[in-house]
C-alpha cells in the first residue's frame, strides 16, 4: 500500500478532511480502507512505517476499536467508573505518519510533504482516494488501471448501549478532542520504537448528551431488563389505551350487559334473510318521495336479470371500467341495464381505484365515483393513528383510545425506545405494519427491540395478546361502513359482515410469533394453510369464515347481549371517522365541484378481546369485494348493492327534453318530472339569506343544542329543503345498510367536531323532531317541493363563495396548503 500523491482538480475539494455540512447528523465514521499488494500508478511508498504492527507485517492500518481497549482483561473493572476513559472508537491511519511524540496538549505529525502541529481538538489528516481518469474532450479515456479492492467499514461512536447511555458520545468526531492512549503491552515486549500511540476520542462538552443514533438495530440491551430500574425509562402507565378499556370495560360489564338466559336472545339477533337482501327492483327508476325531483336508478342483483331498460335509456347509461372492478359490481351493473365500456370519457359512474386529490377536479358534475378525496386521513394506519391521537389529545384517551398504542417509525423511534424497557418487563408484544399495504403484506410480530426495523416506514402497534378465542382460534371483524357525504355527515353501516378466523389454534407463546397463520386473521394468508377449511353454508359456524350474522347468533346463544356489542361498534366507527372528518372536508372543498360526485365505502378491521372490548386495528378505503366462495358472495352482493341504492344515481343529463317527457310517461311519472340530473340541487354556493343563517347558526357563542335545536328549523331555506331531501331519500333506499348517523341520539359526536357545522346541526335538529314521526316530516318537506320552493337557487358566483361560517373558512385555510379554486354547479 502507499500514498496517494495530491493532485489538483474538481475533486480536491472532496479530500476527507473537509467539512461537510451535510454529515453532521451522521452517528458513524465510514472510511474506505485500500488494500493491496501492488501499487497502481500514482503511489508513493516511501513513507509507511516499517516496523510491523502487532504482528501484521503488510499492514498499514490499525483499526482502534474502543472495545479492544474498555474489554481488557487487566482494566474491566474499572472502565464504567473511571470518568477519564472515553467512550468512543475511531479509525487511526498510521501511513501517514512518519513520527508521532506526544508534547504536552499537542501532537507532531512528521511526513515527506509538511510538518504541522495540530493542537488537541483539531482531527487527524486523513488519506487521499485515487482519483478517476478524465476523460478527455472529443477523445477516449485513458487506459484503464487496475485499482485495488476497495472495503468498506462502519465505525460507530458508541460500543454499547449500557455505556452509550452513561456517557453520552458526541456524534461529530470533528469537534471531539484527541488524546493519546497507550496500547498495553503483551508479555516479554518492551516499549520502545515499535510501540504504537492509538487515538480515541474524548466527549468535550455537554451539549449534545441528548442526541441518539436513529438506528438501533444493535441495542440488543434494551430487551435485557436486569439492567434497568424504575428511573431508567418514562412510565407507560398512561397509554392511550388504558382510559378506554377501563371505560368500554365498565360498559361491556355492567349489570343488563348479560342476558338472564340464552333463549332470550334471540330477539337480538338480525332478521332479515337473505332473500330479501337479494330481491330486484320493479322497474329501473324509482321515484324520489318528493315530486319534482328528479328519479333515481335501481339496481338488481348479481344472480337475476332485472328489468327491461329502453333502448334510449340504455344508450346513455355508460359505466367505465376498470381493471380492478370486482366481478359483483359488475354483474350487478350489467343486470341493471348499464352499458360497460372500457374507454369513454363520458361515463356516468366508475369503481376503480383512489384517485389524487387534484384528479377530482376533473370530474363532471354529473358523474359519480366511489371515493372521496383525502379518505386517507383514516385510510393510511399512519394517518389514522395521528388524527385518532390527535382527538385524545383534545377529548380523552376514554373517548378515543380504541385503536391499540402505536409508534410510527421512525419519527417515534425514541419515544419507544425510551419506553421499550417498561414494556419488555410486561413481555409486551408488538405487530409491524407498512403503513399503506393491504391483505397482510409485510405484518408480523415481534417482542424484541432487535427484531424492529428503525429506517422503514413502518408502524409498531401494541399486539391485542388475549383476544376472544372461538374453539381456540383467534378472529376478526370486517365491517362495511358508507360515507355519502362529510358536511352533512351521513354515515351508513352494513348490518352483515366477516368474520374471519385464524387457522392455526392461537398460543401466546413467543415461539410461535413467526406462525402467521396463528396470528393474522388475514384471508389471503390463511387460504395457503393446510389447516384452512372453507364453510360452505352461510348460516353455518364452522370453518374459518363466518358471516357476522352467524357470529351474533352463535353468541347470543351463550348468553351475550349483541345489541350492546353492535352498538360499541357503531360508537368506534364514528368516532373514527369524525377523527378525520375535518381533513376529509377540506380535500372535498378544494377539489370537488358538486355534492353529488364522491361517496366512499370503509372497510374497518376490528377485533373483540376476551372482555368483548372492542379495537379499532385498520380502517381500509378500498375493502375487498372479490367473492371466491359463495359465503363471500352471499355477503358481499347485497351489500354492493345496497351502496349503489344508497349512492343515488341519476340518469345523466343526455336526453332533450322531448326524450324526457316520453321516459316520464313510460314510467308513468307525473307530467313535468324532469328525468335527468339536475344540477340545482346539488349546487355548492349560497344566497346572502342562506348565508345570513349559516353564519347565525355557527357562531362561536352558540355552545349549547338548545340555542339552534327548535330555531334552525322555524324558517327553512331552499338550501335547507334540499339537504333534507337528499337525506330522506338516501334513508329510504339504504336497505339492507343502516344509517347511524344522523339519528336523535347522534347530537353526543358533534361536540368532536373541531367547527361546528351548520348542516349537522340542521339535520340533528330534523331528527330530534321528526325521527319517530317521520310521516310529518316528508309531508312538511313534499309541501315545500310542490311549489319548486328546492329549484330556487341564486345566481352562480364570479368567484368562490363557500357555503360555510367563517370559524370553518378559517380552519379550512390553516389545514390547505394549496389555494382553493372556483367550485361552480
Amino acid at each position: 500500500m502507499s500514498l496517494v500523491q495530491e493532485t489538483t482538480g474538481k475533486r480536491s475539494s472532496r479530500r476527507p478532511g473537509a467539512h461537510n455540512d451535510n454529515n453532521q447528523n451522521i452517528e458513524y465514521d465510514s472510511y474506505l480502507l485500500k488494500e493491496n499488494n501492488e501499487l497502481p500508478f500514482g503511489y508513493n511508498d516511501s513513507d509507511w512505517i516499517d516496523f510491523p504492527i502487532d504482528g501484521m507485517e503488510n499492514s498499514a492500518i490499525k483499526i482502534v476499536n474502543a472495545k479492544d481497549i474498555y474489554e481488557a482483561t487487566p482494566l474491566r473493572d474499572e472502565q464504567y467508573t473511571n470518568e477519564s476513559i472515553p467512550t468512543s472508537r475511531r479509525c487511526v491511519k498510521l501511513g501517514d505518519i512518519h513520527e508521532i511524540s506526544n508534547t504536552g496538549e499537542s501532537v507532531t505529525i512528521k511526513s515527506n510533504l509538511a510538518k504541522k502541529t495540530l493542537k488537541a481538538n483539531e482531527p487527524l489528516p486523513l488519506p487521499r482516494l485515487p482519483l478517476t481518469p478524465k476523460r478527455g474532450r472529443g477523445g477516449q479515456a485513458a487506459a484503464k488501471k487496475v485499482l485495488p479492492t476497495v472495503h468498506r467499514v462502519l465505525l460507530y461512536n458508541s460500543q454499547s448501549p449500557r455505556s452509550a447511555r452513561k456517557h453520552h458520545p458526541s456524534p461529530n468526531l470533528r469537534s471531539q478532542n484527541v488524546k493519546p492512549q497507550p496500547n498495553p503491552q503483551p508479555k516479554g515486549q518492551t516499549a520502545g520504537a515499535n510501540q504504537v500511540t492509538n487515538y480515541i476520542l474524548e466527549e468535550p462538552d455537554e451539549k449534545n448528551r441528548e442526541f441518539r443514533d436513529a438506528d438501533f438495530d444493535n441495542d440488543d440491551d434494551l430487551d435485557n431488563i436486569s439492567n434497568f430500574d424504575d428511573s431508567d425509562t418514562v412510565s407507560i402507565s398512561s397509554d392511550t389505551e388504558d382510559g378506554y378499556r377501563a371505560h368500554a370495560y365498565k360498559l361491556t360489564h355492567s349489570s343488563d350487559r348479560l342476558l338472564s338466559s340464552p333463549k332470550d336472545s334471540s330477539t337480538l339477533v338480525f332478521s332479515r334473510s337473505s332473500d330479501e337482501d337479494l330481491c330486484n327492483p320493479e322497474s329501473v327508476l324509482v321515484s324520489s318521495l318528493f315530486p319534482y325531483v328528479p328519479p333515481y336508478l335501481s339496481f338488481s342483483s348479481n344472480t337475476k336479470k332485472g328489468p327491461n331498460v329502453p333502448p334510449e335509456l340504455h344508450r346513455i347509461l355508460k359505466w367505465r371500467v376498470t381493471s380492478i372492478m370486482p366481478k359483483v359490481v359488475r354483474l350487478i351493473l350489467a343486470n341493471s341495464g348499464m352499458r360497460m365500456l372500457k374507454k369513454t370519457n363520458d361515463w356516468m359512474g366508475v369503481w376503480g381505484k383512489h384517485l389524487k386529490s387534484p384528479c377530482f377536479k376533473t370530474i363532471r358534475s354529473y358523474q359519480k365515483i366511489n371515493h372521496l378525496p383525502g379518505s386517507f386521513r383514516i385510510g393510511r394506519k399512519d394517518s389514522c393513528w395521528k388524527n385518532l391521537q390527535r382527538q385524545m389529545r383534545k377529548h380523552s384517551n376514554r373517548e378515543f383510545g380504541f385503536m391499540p398504542r402505536t409508534y410510527v417509525i421512525p419519527n417515534d423511534l425514541c419515544a419507544l425506545r425510551k419506553r421499550w424497557p417498561k414494556y419488555a418487563q410486561r413481555n409486551t408484544k408488538w405487530i409491524i405494519k407498512p403503513p399503506a399495504s393491504a391483505r397482510g403484506a409485510g405484518i408480523r410480530v415481534v417482542y424484541r427491540w432487535g427484531q424492529i426495523p428503525k429506517r422503514r416506514p413502518l408502524i409498531v402497534q401494541k399486539y391485542i395478546e388475549r383476544p376472544l378465542l372461538i374453539n381456540g382460534s383467534k378472529f376478526d371483524l370486517r365491517l362495511y361502513v358508507l360515507v355519502t357525504s362529510v358536511n352533512p355527515l351521513r354515515v351508513f353501516m352494513y348490518h352483515n359482515g366477516l368474520a374471519r378466523f385464524a387457522s392455526v389454534k392461537y398460543s401466546a407463546k413467543a415461539d410461535t410469533l413467526n406462525d402467521r397463520c396463528m396470528h393474522l386473521t388475514n384471508y389471503s394468508i390463511n387460504k395457503f394453510s393446510s389447516n384452512y377449511s372453507k364453510n360452505e353454508d352461510v348460516n353455518a359456524c364452522h370453518g374459518h369464515k363466518w358471516t357476522i350474522k352467524s357470529l351474533w347468533t352463535y353468541l347470543a346463544n351463550r348468553g351475550v347481549r349483541t345489541d350492546g356489542l353492535w352498538e360499541a361498534l357503531r360508537s368506534l366507527v364514528l368516532r373514527t371517522i369524525l377523527a378525520g372528518e375535518n381533513g376529509i372536508n377540506s380535500m372535498i372543498r378544494a377539489n370537488v365541484e358538486s355534492k353529488y360526485s364522491c361517496f366512499e365505502l370503509f372497510g374497518f378491521d376490528v377485533i373483540l378481546d376476551s372482555d368483548l372490548v372492542p379495537w379499532l386495528l385498520e380502517v381500509n378505503i378500498s375493502p375487498s369485494l372479490h367473492s371466491e366462495l359463495p359465503l363471500d358472495a352471499h355477503v358481499k352482493a347485497p351489500l354492493v348493492q345496497g351502496v349503489l341504492n344508497t349512492a343515488l344515481y341519476n340518469i345523466p343529463p343526455k336526453l332533450s327534453q322531448e326524450k324526457q317527457r316520453e321516459l316520464a310517461a313510460e314510467f308513468c311519472f307525473p307530467a313535468g318530472t324532469q328525468m335527468c340530473y339536475d344540477k340545482r340541487m346539488y349546487i355548492n354556493y349560497l344566497s346572502r339569506e342562506e348565508k345570513n343563517k349559516h353564519n347565525t347558526f355557527t357562531r362561536k357563542s352558540m355552545e349549547h343544542r338548545e340555542e339552534y335545536i327548535d330555531a334552525i328549523l322555524e324558517k327553512l331555506t331552499p338550501d335547507d329543503v334540499r339537504c333534507l331531501i337528499i337525506a330522506e331519500d338516501e334513508l329510504a333506499r339504504c336497505t339492507p345498510l343502516e344509517r347511524i348517523f344522523p339519528t336523535d341520539q347522534t347530537y353526543k359526536y358533534l361536540k368532536y367536531n373541531d367547527t361546528p357545522r351548520y348542516y349537522n346541526r340542521l339535520l340533528d335538529a330534523w331528527e330530534s323532531r321528526y325521527a319517530n314521526n317521520r310521516t310529518e316530516g316528508i309531508a312538511l318537506l313534499r309541501d315545500y317541493c310542490q311549489s319548486k320552493y328546492h329549484l330556487e337557487v341564486p345566481a352562480p358566483p364570479a368567484k368562490k363563495d363557500l357555503n360555510v361560517s367563517p370559524v370553518e373558512e378559517s380552519t379550512v385555510k390553516n389545514a390547505m396548503s394549496v389555494p382553493e379554486e372556483v367550485l361552480e354547479a
